[in-house]
């Protein structure tokens, strides 16, 4: 079963990935999870563990550049699947294609690598969770792309594959802001280069609900939750292992 988050920037979608998963583990599931890597999004242990704020930026940016590359040296390692992973990238890319060159270039490995993870999620018996995965993707073109036209998201909406559940993740916009400048604050200068900046962030408000009507016009099964606090976090949480717990059994019985 695989389970993929999708919501604004800011929403609480690697938080509540997080907490899903220690929650499903502690019910007995097997749950492997797959997160976007933002090294600036730390834990308040280690945000209050660390003597040495610059060091530790350096550090988180020495790791995000070298992971992509470890993937993209194992997804050469596999040769059989590279030009299925790239294909997928290229055909989004090709659907709402990016202003920026740089940008491009980013969600063309960025896709493939996501599409490298679903394939080997495809294959497993058990709980894959991703914090993010195609249809975050799909809207960071549309954002990047800078054109919002239906036609051409429902185009991409159909290329991508689907997850057996989808959560979206929402808050409200001054929340979301003020979550968009912490996280700021927690990055170097190297890092604020790589990320959009709070005006572009928050335009995916409206792409995220365009999104959501377009899937539900597909027919597609979006669980709505908000993270805003540990309540309310917890709350979602039970809502959508709850939602697991029914799609099991409805496969169990499907299998009897």
């Amino acid at each position: 079963m695989i389970i993929e988050l999708f919501g604004p920037p800011g929403a609480g979608k690697t938080t509540f990935a997080r907490t899903l998963a220690a929650r499903l583990r502690e019910r007995g599931h097997t749950v492997d999870l797959i997160l976007s890597y933002r090294p600036a999004e730390l834990s308040p242990h280690e945000i209050r563990s660390s003597s040495n704020l610059s060091a530790q930026q350096i550090s988180s940016m020495i790791r995000r550049l070298i992971r992509p590359l470890a993937e993209m040296l194992t997804i050469a390692s596999h040769p059989f699947t590279i030009s299925q992973d790239v294909g997928t990238a290229l055909t989004l890319i090709k659907i709402l294609p990016p202003s920026s060159t740089l940008w491009s270039l980013r969600l063309a490995q960025y896709v493939s690598r996501l599409s490298r993870a679903w394939f080997q999620a495809s294959n497993t018996g058990h709980i894959v969770l991703f914090d993010q995965a195609f249809v975050q993707a799909v809207g960071s073109l549309v954002l990047l792309c800078g054109v919002v036209d239906e036609l051409l998201i429902s185009r991409a909406l159909d290329a991508i594959p689907k997850a057996d559940l989808l959560v979206r993740l929402d808050a409200p916009t001054e929340v979301l802001e003020a979550r968009l400048l912490h996280r700021q604050r927690l990055e170097s200068r190297i890092e604020r280069l790589l990320e959009l900046d709070l005006p572009t962030s928050l335009r995916s408000l409206s792409i995220v609900d365009c999104l959501h009507a377009l899937l539900r016009k597909r027919g597609r099964q979006i669980m709505n939750v908000t993270s805003l606090d540990q309540h309310s976090l917890m709350e979602a949480v039970g809502q959508v292992e709850k939602q697991i717990a029914a799609k099991f059994s409805m496969e169990r019985r499907g299998a009897a």
